[in-house]
């Protein structure tokens, strides 16, 4: 767009409950679609001299004979019944009636103004809640999944009282609430709902209902938008405001996406201090941990992901990061190292190693990506080993190239180990010289005792499954073995000197 940023695609305009809401009282008779009614872009008094047209409401006498009541939407100054969404108002004339409508749609088109100005030029959520507050009558505030305030309207008298973080100066909401939603089912369902819908009364800690609207980015919970019923009662109207609020709080925060400003401290900032090593703030950690249910000294598995032919934008990790999150609730995403990070507590997302990976695997096989997964941690402070681990198994998936996809720490445990031996002489030195020796043999002779005894060893000693490999008789194995045995004098009964001899075979692959 030439004003660089995106509005809403339809216009705020105005409806048939919002002008009910108004006028309240003095309705006769009020008929309107519900929510499948389309807003009014303008109003016109019926002159019966041109058609009438989509997207106007007309205001007409109640002896206007010539208007189309079943078909088009209309205000009556008296008692007119048509199947058409209208409404019948007594006590006002017709001039009254179209100065009313002038002030109503004045009103509604300075509010989309606002929010536009505010979302092209630089306005935070804050600003939004202001003017939504100014509108609705009623505070408006918004934190996002991890209870960190994101704006508000104002601190008002009778509104929840909010804990503060001197650390970094946000607001968020206080730690004993959190704890109390963590066992409320009534809450747990409240984040499934894609309406506006009312928190209620009796849902609170205090005697306030507040009119909510979850805000999704596809199928991403980001945040939530409130207004608290402190000043005036909730109008029917109120719930199109609310949701169209919310479209408004994520074009906010999609802008804020690209532009590289993070207003909110969503508890990001607390992963990833533990994922690098970090000393987390005890307050942070403690509402991270009641956010998510999580107890410190729970198993923990970690997992990374990154694309497997081209590095990914951002903004498409972004949406990778919203769809794991929706997927799996149990798990905390994390941009760590500008790459998604899964933090999975087994108990919370009641799932096992095994069962996870099957379920991983559609997001690694539809979005061509790698994964490196940890060992188990049992506590929480222990991330950033499980980082460590999982960084090294995402490494191997991409050197390997291959179609596993997914790679335990355990399945290349001994590859980290054999990259971590530094000693002060080369690794040759360390080597099984009986390797040099049967290399050098094999060199003079033109034999292949050496490659004999690795798939040997491979094989775990096993005659058949190794002559089945080499393409050779069992015999012939038989002879080859005598052979290494005697030029080198290794006793291959010896549990030690076969690790020792595995080991030199692999580091020399390695060097």
């Amino acid at each position: 767009m030439s004003r660089g940023y995106q509005t809403l695609r339809q216009p705020i305009g105005v409806t048939m409950q919002d002008i009910a809401d108004e006028l309240d009282e003095q309705l006769w008779d009020f008929d309107h679609a519900g929510e499948a009614e389309l807003p009014f872009r303008s109003f016109r008094a019926w002159s019966g001299r041109e058609a009438p047209k989509p997207g106007i409401v007309y205001v007409l006498r109640a002896d206007a004979a010539d208007f189309p009541v079943d078909r088009f939407p209309y205000i009556c100054c008296g008692d007119k019944p048509g199947a058409a969404p209208h409404i019948c108002i007594f006590g006002r004339g017709t001039v009254e009636v179209l100065d009313f409508l002038a002030m109503l749609f004045e009103r509604f088109r300075e509010l989309e103004a606002d929010l536009n100005w505010l979302l092209g030029h630089g306005g935070d959520l804050n600003d939004l809640c202001r003017v939504a507050f100014a509108f609705l009558q009623n505070p408006v505030y918004i934190h996002d999944s991890m209870f960190t305030l994101l704006g508000q309207s104002s601190r008002v008298e009778g509104m929840l009282e909010l804990a503060y973080s001197d650390k970094d100066g946000k607001y968020f909401v206080p730690l004993w609430l959190i704890e109390d939603f963590k066992f409320s089912v009534g809450y747990a369902d409240t984040l499934q709902q894609h309406r506006p819908a009312i928190w209620g009364t009796d849902q609170y800690p205090y005697h306030m209902r507040s009119l909510y609207v979850n805000i999704w980015d596809a199928d991403y919970y980001r945040a939530r938008i409130l207004i608290n019923e402190l000043h005036i009662p909730f109008r029917p109207g109120d719930y199109r405001l609310a949701s169209i609020l919310a479209d408004y709080a994520l074009l906010f925060l999609r802008r804020d996406d690209r532009g590289g400003r993070h207003g909110s401290r969503n508890y990001e900032d607390t992963a990833k201090t533990l994922l690098s090593g970090r000393e987390a703030d005890p307050l942070e950690l403690r509402v991270l941990l009641a956010t998510m249910g999580w107890a410190a000294n729970d198993t923990f598995l970690l997992v990374r992901l990154q694309c497997q032919d081209s590095d990914l934008p951002l903004s498409s990790y972004s949406v990778l990061r919203g769809s794991l999150s929706t997927a799996f609730p149990g798990a905390f995403v994390v941009l760590y190292e500008q790459r998604p990070c899964m933090i999975v507590d087994l108990r919370t997302a009641k799932t096992t190693p095994a069962a996870f990976r099957s379920a991983l695997a559609p997001f690694l096989r539809d979005g061509l990506l790698y994964a490196g997964a940890s060992g188990l941690t049992e506590n929480i402070r222990a991330l950033a080993a499980a980082a460590d681990q999982a960084g090294f198994a995402l490494a191997c998936a991409f050197r390997e190239r291959g179609d596993r996809w997914y790679i335990s720490f355990e399945d290349c445990a001994l590859d980290y180990l054999l990259s971590h031996i530094h000693t002060p002489f080369p690794i040759q030195m360390q080597l099984s010289p009986a390797l040099a020796q049967l290399r050098r043999y094999d060199q003079e002779h033109g034999s292949t005792y050496f490659e004999t005894l690795r798939s040997y060893l491979s094989n775990e000693r096993s005659v058949s499954r190794t002559a089945a490999a080499l393409i050779i008789h069992r015999t012939t194995l038989l002879y080859r073995l005598e052979k290494i045995t005697a030029l080198t004098r290794l006793n291959l009964d010896s549990e030690s000197t076969r690790l020792y001899l595995m080991l030199s075979y692999r580091l020399l692959e390695e060097s």
